[in-house]
């Protein structure tokens, strides 16, 4: 049949130029979709072919039928050409929208050599070899890490250097003023200007202290805690009243376990002199925390920021376990054994009782390659949450109860410091009384900026959790299996998420017919005081209804992005906004028109709007139809 003639040529192709989308066929062709007479016409065969449909059309707001699956690759040919990737030219992949007639996104496939199970690709059309190149930039101010590199180059995606501003998407330290000013609408980078409200221990327990204030215990969140020198004689105090406390002092500053202390209530005076002199945070030490055989350990969770308002956030599905090397004890000669109560994998590395994790596997190896002559009986030092689990229901555990207050913690953490990194946004882009409606000259706006945080989690005897520190710039680097495909898929699934588009001149440069992203007519294009206006009139909506009834296209194009965001999460789910926003929303500063419209999207039934017939008098006729349940 035609269409199997059309599969056969595609798996002709997969050594060669592969499949791509195409421009529709003229009406005289015979409704064939070949060209250069490579494929049998239809006429030849015995079997008549389907009539092509009205439009293949993607561009933005084309009424179009969505591409029929005859017209894409199985997902077996698909993967034939992935794996193709290194050694010939590279190919982007798009992703088809969930809804008719909009832009699809550059899709990252996993690598094989991370050895996760490849993402779903049903909904990927691969693109034309001689459309543009997309390109990015990983910054050499930071370290060059395996894991973006090959993600970006298994997504057709080429390099570019530093000094170069032709790139979509830039990995860098840090974002600075200047940057973003730089930036023009189409661009994203790794970082949000205000993240050191987040990665400096001082704002951070500035931050969150801020909100204890108001409502207590419900931020009981991180150990209760001094800034050093300024407080020290409150801190002092305290010790004087509670002798028996143990503290940790930790650098204002510093990462991987650099500069810290465990302490017992009664220092020494070369103590006092050295700490009145330095910068820092002195925490209660979590003294009685949970153990994994004797032995202490952490919890490095992945979370990621797509936007602060509205405020999306992701939990990764998996995350790193960091276990001590030296079996944990209170006694106080031991409080200067790093090994035994710091879980930091760059302090336990070097011990010669630290045993890798081979992930289950020996057929994929980590970039610093797997030795081979470990002891494959004893305990890893690291674990993944799988393995977690599977040691909490051995010992009878809660973990979806710990993990879900591990989820409200990360949620009011950084509820807690979006004022202050909002106020660094206006000020970035010289725009100090617009908030998060302010732009840079070049286009940067809101959504301009996403962010992988690496939350350190401490897990006590009583299944609390507490928040230890927050990572903004976590390590990507793969030291072994585990590492890998952990953090490979991780940055895959990051990319995606971000729906990265292609750029205008594809329509103009090549001969297919490619997706035109879609005008910046929505909320970017607000000011503060217009959304100002809207909140206040959405508010005073009496009912979920009548406020889903007030919902105009810059609403409407807030919930579709956000519904198409969430179907391309791949292992991230989202913690926020969910149908619990509204437990949330009183801790918000003010919340916000962006805020307030997915909260009720999610209130009134979020995905299920698009999926009920009862729920069908609630969507506008205009609304594009949703064409696909699928999540990659």
């Amino acid at each position: 049949a035609p269409g199997d003639l059309l599969l056969r040529r595609c798996r002709r192709r997969t050594t060669g130029t592969p499949r791509c989308l195409r421009r529709p066929p003229p009406p005289d062709s015979g409704g064939s979709r070949c060209s250069g007479g490579r494929c049998p016409s239809p006429a030849s065969s015995t079997t008549a072919s389907p009539s092509p449909p009205p439009s293949w059309d993607l561009r933005a707001g084309a009424k179009t039928a969505p591409i029929p699956p005859t017209l894409l690759p199985a997902e077996d040919e698909l993967m034939e050409v992935i794996e193709e990737q290194p050694r010939q030219r590279r190919h982007a992949f798009l992703l088809a929208s969930i809804f008719e007639g909009r832009s699809p996104v550059f899709v990252f496939p996993y690598t094989a050599a991370c050895g996760a199970p490849q993402r779903n690709l049903e909904r990927a059309i691969q693109v034309e070899a001689e459309a543009p190149r997309m390109c990015y930039c990983h910054s050499d101010r930071v370290h060059q890490y395996n894991a973006v590199k090959n993600v970006m180059r298994q997504g057709g995606f080429h390099p570019v250097r530093p000094e170069s501003s032709h790139w979509t998407l830039l990995w860098s330290k840090q974002t600075t003023a200047e940057t973003i000013r730089a930036m023009q609408g189409s661009q994203r980078t790794n970082h949000f200007v205000g993240s050191r409200h987040l990665g400096r221990k001082d704002l951070l327990w500035r931050r969150i202290l801020s909100m204890q204030r108001p409502f207590g215990r419900e931020f009981d969140i991180t150990p209760p805690g001094y800034v050093l020198p300024k407080a020290w004689d409150a801190w002092r105090e305290t010790c004087r009243q509670r002798p028996e406390t143990l503290w940790i002092w930790k650098p204002c500053g510093q990462s991987c376990g650099r500069g810290i202390r465990v302490l017992s209530s009664q220092i020494s005076e070369r103590d006092e002199e050295t700490l009145r002199q330095k910068k820092g945070i002195a925490q209660e030490y979590v003294d009685r925390p949970l153990l994994i055989d004797g032995y202490k350990f952490d919890l490095r969770v992945y979370v990621v920021v797509t936007s602060f308002d509205p405020l999306k956030i992701y939990v990764n599905d998996e995350g790193l376990v960091r276990l001590a090397t030296e079996k944990y004890s209170l006694s106080a000669e031991t409080l200067g054994k790093r090994t035994m109560h710091l879980t930091n994998y760059s302090v336990n590395k070097a011990s010669p009782a630290f045993v890798q994790n081979r992930d289950g596997c020996r057929d994929v190896e980590s970039d610093e390659g797997c030795p081979h002559d470990e002891d494959l009986g004893a305990q890893a030092s690291k674990w993944s949450f799988a393995e977690l689990r599977a040691h909490f229901e051995r010992q009878r555990l809660d973990f979806e109860g710990t993990f879900d207050r591990i989820k409200d913690l990360v949620v009011k953490t950084l509820v807690a410091v979006e004022p202050a990194m909002r106020a660094d946004w206006a000020r970035a882009v010289g725009e100090e009384g617009e908030g998060w409606a302010a732009r840079g000259p070049g286009g940067a706006c809101r959504s301009s900026c996403f962010e992988i945080y690496g939350f350190d989690v401490i897990i006590d005897a009583d299944l609390k959790p507490w928040l230890l520190e927050v990572n903004v710039c976590p390590s990507f680097s793969s030291g072994s299996p585990l590492d890998k495909r952990i953090k490979t898929k991780l940055v895959a699934d990051v990319f995606t998420l971000l729906g990265l588009r292609p750029p205008a001149r594809w329509a103009r440069e090549t001969a297919a017919v490619l997706p035109v992203p879609q005008e910046d007519a929505g909320v970017t294009m607000l000011r503060a005081d217009e959304l100002d206006a809207r909140a206040e009139a959405l508010d005073e909506c009496e009912t979920l209804e009548d406020a889903i009834a007030s919902f105009d296209d810059v609403a409407w194009e807030l919930v579709l992005s956000a519904a198409e965001e969430e179907s391309r999460r791949g292992g991230l789910e989202c913690v926020f906004p969910t149908s619990r926003a509204a437990e949330y929303a009183r801790f918000l500063d003010q919340e916000s028109y962006c805020n307030m419209v997915l909260r009720i999207w999610h209130e009134a039934g979020g995905h299920d709007l698009f999926r009920t017939a009862e729920s069908s008098h609630l969507l506008p006729p205009w609304l594009p139809r949703r064409v696909s349940t699928l999540t990659t």
